[in-house]
């Protein structure tokens, strides 16, 4: 016996057609949608700034070492 992907209405209409249409599928797109939308810009945003500061975090370890290769060779 095959199975069918599809859940279907007794009339052999998908049910995810009208999903839009019930409460759960309005409260899906007027609050989760834009709920998970808001937490991805937020990670994002924590992103891009936890980015900046490894960059940054780079830049000054870069210089500290090269501080420390010229202290080393004057020490010489």
């Amino acid at each position: 016996m095959k199975l069918s992907r599809k859940i279907t209405y007794k009339n052999k209409q998908p049910i995810m057609k009208d999903f839009y249409r019930t409460s759960a599928g309005r409260r899906f797109f007027e609050q989760d949608v834009p709920a998970l939308v808001e937490a991805l810009q937020k990670i994002s945003t924590q992103l891009e700034r936890s980015n900046e500061l490894a960059e940054k975090k780079r830049r000054v370890d870069e210089k500290l070492k090269k501080l420390q290769i010229r202290n080393a060779g004057e020490k010489e």
